[in-house]
C-alpha cells in the first residue's frame, strides 16, 4: 500500500490534534513530522495550527508549551512565505 500526500497530511493533522495537551513524546514527534513534511500542508493548515494552539486550554508541561510555540512561529513564517528551518 502506498501512502499519498493527502493521506499523510490528514494523518499528521490528526496526530497534531491528538498531541495537543499531551505530556508525552508526541508533541515533539508531531512537530518534527510537520517540519519534515511541510510541503504537504496548505496555508489553511498553518492558520489552523496557530488557532488551535491559541485556543488550547492546557498545552502540557513547559517543554510542551515551548514545542507548540515553536510550531506557531514556524506556521507564521510559512504564512508569510518564508522558508523556516
Amino acid at each position: 500500500m502506498e501512502i499519498n500526500n493527502k493521506d499523510l497530511r490528514l494523518t499528521i493533522l490528526g496526530c497534531f490534534r491528538y498531541s495537543l495537551g499531551r505530556m508525552t513524546y508526541m508533541p515533539g514527534h508531531t512537530l518534527n513530522m510537520i517540519k519534515n513534511c511541510q510541503e504537504i500542508f496548505r496555508e489553511q493548515d498553518w492558520k489552523s495550527f496557530i488557532k488551535e494552539i491559541d485556543e488550547c486550554k492546557n498545552l502540557g508541561m513547559d517543554c510542551d508549551k515551548r514545542t507548540w510555540n515553536e510550531l506557531k512561529e514556524f506556521s507564521k513564517q510559512k504564512i508569510e512565505g518564508k522558508n523556516p528551518k
